[in-house]
């Protein structure tokens, strides 16, 4: 289930490209659909569209990081982690060339404490070039045990509507794997936590390749997101 509590959508700049071979103005916009709210780590949804309501694909978006490209349905699917008001851009095409459009204030969007906790844990501390610092998320090498677990951190009983209410994406939305769970209710109280396992293995037993992955787990709070990585040896310590 994914929460959206506001739909608006956010009028942009438009953007005046020069037509070299007929010495008239283009105009193109670009205009975002997005929760004016979400909390942290829940999964939202942002809609890019023309100034004639049609969705655009390729649409590079960011916060104060790189947040992913749009679908061909216009859309982007993604999470913060952290509380705050973030302002996102945008940028489609490359820099100099015909039809590039970059919009530097696309929208914003409040993201509020989340009831839950949704952590990995047991990775390993990556290798990074000079001037990078570690974010925190966690990194394994292929093969390793990818360990994490939902907390509830809020003040009311959180409901899973089954033994193994998650599953493993790629970035760019594709199911790796899904767990066979139990369809039996459980709950979580206050404090209390949950964990999972996954082997890196995808639907066929294969191992995953490297890259990075996302946990989406659902609960009776809603869709919530957590990504990690699968590196290479060679970028471990």
């Amino acid at each position: 289930m994914i929460k959206l509590i506001c739909m608006i959508p956010v009028a942009l700049v438009l953007l005046s490209l020069c037509c070299l071979s007929c010495g008239r103005q283009v105009t193109s916009g670009l205009n975002m659909q997005n929760p004016e709210q979400a909390r942290a780590s829940e999964t939202v949804v942002l809609t890019i569209t023309n100034d004639n309501g049609k969705a655009i694909p390729g649409v590079r978006v960011y916060s104060s990081e790189y947040l992913g490209e749009t679908d061909k349905d216009g859309r982007l699917v993604t999470f913060f982690k952290e509380s705050g008001d973030y302002e996102l851009s945008s940028r489609k095409g490359k820099t100099g060339e015909p039809g590039f459009t970059e919009v530097k204030s696309i929208g914003t969007i409040r993201i509020i404490p989340s009831p839950i906790e949704l952590q990995a844990f047991d990775g390993i501390p990556p290798l990074l070039p000079p001037g990078q610092t570690y974010t925190g998320e966690q990194h394994y090498r292929p093969e390793m045990t990818v360990r994490f677990r939902l907390k509830n951190i809020g003040s009311t009983e959180i409901t899973l509507d089954n033994s193994s209410p998650w599953k493993i994406e790629t970035l760019e939305g594709d199911t790796v794997f899904e767990p066979v769970a139990l369809q039996v209710l459980a709950s979580l109280a206050t404090g209390e936590e949950k964990e999972w396992i996954w082997d890196q293995k995808d639907a066929y037993e294969r191992q995953a390749s490297e890259g990075s992955y996302i946990v989406v787990l659902t609960c009776s709070e809603g869709e919530y997101r957590l990504r990690f990585w699968v590196i290479p040896e060679g970028m471990t310590p």
